[in-house]
């Protein structure tokens, strides 16, 4: 049975795989296979479409924002709350993703995990500093262990997500450093300029760098995630207590 919170039910299993992966998963797609299926709308729309060269990365925040948008809403619709990491990665994404896309500069989206994991880790230290601990409040009740266990916990998380924004500063630097310089829009493209190109043998694939950190970013931490979360199990199962009886 589905736990409810606030009169809403707490998303499990595949709707929760969903809301959290598959904005992730439409980057991806966008990133890697934008300029196939830019040529394939243009083929549906009755014209000749290419990418411009470089602009795979602006059209991958450009699927993602409003693919995440509707993941934050659905989950907001069935849960009756809005989960606090949820809504810290939207504010983040909507604000650096615009910034990426209305001054053609992806420096910002590149730091978004930079800044999203070193706001969790210090929010997660800032909490402890306060004698409140912020992860708990997180699982809201799903596991139950003594206050010591829980710092342990906080503790290693925090430094992890610190861990994981320095890691991502000194990949996107070093994997994109190589990366040419961005074609300048050309004067009279239109509205699209941003996206589309003249079509031609001169266009290339995405920069070799850059593909690489995308690949960082959707598969290297997500799996250094889910090995770090596995490391906390013998942690856990330690102190791991019954659901405390409810009053009344």
């Amino acid at each position: 049975m589905s736990e409810n919170t606030n009169n809403g039910e707490r998303l499990t299993g595949g709707r929760k795989f969903a809301v959290d992966f598959v904005p992730l998963l439409i980057f991806i797609v966008a990133y890697f296979f934008g300029r196939r299926l830019v040529g394939v709308a243009g083929d549906i729309a009755g014209a000749t479409w290419c990418l411009r060269e470089g602009a795979e990365m602006y059209l991958a925040v450009a699927a993602f924002m409003p693919a995440f948008a509707v993941a934050f809403v659905y989950s907001v619709w069935k849960e009756k709350r809005v989960a606090p990491m949820l809504l810290v990665s939207g504010v983040i994404i909507g604000v650096l993703g615009s910034l990426t896309l209305v001054l053609q500069n992806k420096t910002f989206f590149y730091m978004k995990p930079t800044i999203v994991y070193l706001l969790f880790g210090g929010v997660l230290l800032a909490g402890l500093a306060t004698q409140r601990n912020f992860l708990k409040i997180v699982f809201d009740g799903a596991l139950h262990m003594p206050d010591a266990a829980w710092k342990t916990l906080t503790q290693r998380y925090a430094v992890f997500f610190i861990g994981l924004a320095l890691l991502n500063e000194v990949a996107w630097r070093w994997l994109t450093a190589g990366c040419p310089p961005e074609p300048a829009i050309a004067p009279g493209a239109g509205a699209w300029g941003w996206l589309l190109g003249e079509c031609g043998s001169a266009q290339t694939t995405q920069c070799a760098g850059e593909a690489q950190w995308v690949q960082l970013k959707a598969f290297g931490f997500t799996i250094l995630s889910l090995v770090f979360t596995a490391l906390q199990a013998p942690l856990i199962a330690k102190h791991m207590q019954e659901e405390p009886p409810k009053a009344g």
